[in-house]
């Protein structure tokens, strides 16, 4: 019995210290997901072009396959496989805000002067009223604002029956381990595209052009596993 009672204490110290441990390494976030892989972003590749070989007329010495034919060619992306650069200017605001006010009240008030051959100084206190008021105010605001400014070159991938051009690009740069990652996807006109073939982000149709890293910094933004759980089921 005795040596039971000694071994308690002993039993409780270490599972104390194991909760503690857990809690604490609950709070802070894994460095595992600081070890950024060197594989580039994936991104679906463009399908394969067949090269497509034109020969000049007979009276003519013109071909695009001469070496020296761009330099009389226009320079913005027009097939499937060029590349284009996108000037990204995006810079976005938006605020809602809404007030409510209501009230209401009303009263009632109702007598017996008769009843039953009963005479009124008899049913004088026989008499019902009341008086109900309500009302509610509310309000509520949210603003929100962002702004991107960064230049990325995209392939061609696709040119649409109606000429337009579909475009994929991803940007990856690596700084102290700490990945940033930039992709767009939209499709472009070719009448948008500049002489230095370069298009504004206003101009994409469907765009979706994401920002995002992976790192240390990254990681740090978020809270811990135990955290996250915690107010989840937190009610308060």
């Amino acid at each position: 019995m005795m040596t039971q009672m000694q071994f308690r204490p002993w039993i409780m110290t270490v599972g104390i210290g194991v909760v503690a441990a857990l809690f604490l390494a609950g709070c802070a976030t894994p460095y595992g997901g600081a070890m950024v892989s060197e594989n580039p972003v994936t991104v679906a590749p463009p399908p394969p072009m067949p090269v497509q070989q034109t020969q000049a007329d007979d009276m003519s010495l013109w071909s695009e396959n001469v070496g020296f034919g761009d330099l009389f060619s226009d320079p913005k992306a027009r097939r499937a496989g060029d590349v284009i650069t996108i000037k990204v200017a995006e810079s976005s605001s938006a605020s809602n805000s809404a007030d409510t006010s209501t009230d209401r009240e009303s009263s009632l008030s109702a007598g017996i002067s008769e009843l039953f051959g009963v005479k009124t100084n008899t049913l004088q206190n026989l008499s019902v009223s009341g008086e109900i008021e309500s009302g509610f105010e509310g309000s509520g605001s949210t603003s929100r604002s962002g702004r991107l400014d960064a230049y990325i070159t995209a392939r061609v991938v696709e040119v649409l029956p109606n000429r337009n051009l579909k475009i994929i690009g991803s940007r990856e740069i690596m700084v102290n381990n700490e990945k940033q990652i930039m992709t767009i996807y939209g499709v472009v006109r070719p009448r948008d595209i500049s002489e230095d073939n370069i298009v504004l982000s206003n101009f994409v149709a469907d765009a979706r052009i994401a920002y995002s890293g992976a790192g240390i910094v990254d990681d740090r933004q978020r809270p811990g596993w135990i955290a996250n759980a915690l107010n989840t089921v937190w009610p308060f």
